[in-house]
């Protein structure tokens, strides 16, 4: 199938989740890349609109809205009338919303994963969209990648960035304590009862060994931590906190901050570790039960300052329960990451 020929109107189904969002943008940015002139939709969750709304229209998608939601989604598709829907999810909700922004478009492509992506294949053999060819690797980036190349036809740079704003750069850094000599090391406690979630006795230990050895620790919570962000408080007053965060911009801005500021992340796989990755800032990652080369956050996100995830406790990963990384493991992994960057 030859590249797309200037679609007028493209619209890229990516529902959810935060870090699913965050590695779907690299297709966004070659689209504008290839097709400047062409307007770009984005059905979503309105949770993540905040993120994607400078790089593209979102068309929100009500999780919990039931027919009310589909009904909503298929006058604002009618309305938005792409030539170009792209499936860039691959399970039943994400292929029924494509087919249904492609039915109320006039002539239309709908374009999806190579089979063997799909999480749920059988969504694609009943909407039967074209499919792409597989991708370089069983990463999100790179079936996002895979999907420009073969729309495009052209290999595209792996770009993750939201495009922040000067004002939002500068409200990000106001979010971290003041600039010193020691490197940030923002650490993310997920859900408590996550299979993903490290913790957060083992959290609150490593903050205390980190502070001890000099580093400017920074506990970042949003509103699902928040119980887990007020307990660490208590626990840390010595430490920095921002508790119930709420605006990914502002989450995406305060991690490139910390990035410029030569410091890291300490997240299971969460939604902020990919944001976080996507503007550069190098994440120490705790891999629990998913393997981290399909599912973690992207190694190489922005060219100024690549982002490096480092799987505790090795290179090498197997399935086994997130609790049996110790924190020993961690605080090495960081040490490793930063001390040769302090010592410069």
């Amino acid at each position: 199938m030859p590249p797309t020929s200037s679609p007028e109107r493209i619209l890229v189904v990516r529902l959810s989740h935060l870090g699913d969002i965050a590695q779907a943008i690299p297709l966004v940015h070659a689209l504008r890349d290839r097709w400047p002139t062409a307007e770009i939709g984005w059905a979503a969750q309105p949770e993540f609109a905040a993120l994607i709304e400078p790089l593209a229209t979102v068309l929100p998608f009500e999780r919990e809205g039931g027919l009310r939601a589909w009904l909503a989604f298929r006058a604002a598709a009618r309305r938005f009338k792409a030539d170009l829907v792209i499936d860039a999810q691959g399970n039943w909700k994400s292929a029924f919303a494509a087919w249904v922004a492609a039915r109320g478009s006039g002539p239309c492509r709908r374009v999806g994963f190579a089979l063997e992506h799909w999480q749920e294949p059988l969504a694609a053999r009943i909407t039967r969209p074209q499919l792409a060819p597989p991708a370089d690797g069983p990463h999100l980036v790179q079936r996002a990648l895979g999907l420009a190349r073969h729309l495009t036809g052209v290999a595209p740079r792996p770009r993750l960035d939201p495009e922040l704003t000067p004002e939002e750069r500068e409200g990000g850094a106001q979010l971290l304590p003041g600039a010193g000599p020691a490197a940030p090391v923002l650490l993310h406690p997920g859900v408590p009862g996550d299979p993903r979630s490290w913790p957060s006795v083992a959290f609150r230990q490593l903050a205390g060994e980190l502070i001890e050895r000099g580093f400017e620790v920074t506990v970042i919570t949003g509103p699902k931590e928040q119980a887990v962000g007020l307990e660490l408080e208590r626990a840390l007053p010595e430490a920095h906190h921002v508790v119930g965060q709420r605006g990914l911009r502002l989450l995406a801005a305060a991690l490139e901050a910390a990035a410029r500021r030569g410091g890291c992340l300490v997240s299971g796989d969460s939604g902020p570790a990919h944001v976080a990755a996507s503007v550069g800032l190098p994440v120490v990652l705790i891999a629990g039960p998913e393997d981290p080369a399909r599912t973690g956050p992207w190694p190489t996100a922005a060219p100024a300052a690549p982002a490096r995830t480092h799987r505790v406790p090795g290179p090498r990963w197997e399935v086994r329960e997130i609790t049996t990384v110790t924190v020993p493991d961690v605080r090495d992994a960081v040490l490793e990451l930063l001390t040769p960057r302090r010592a410069l």
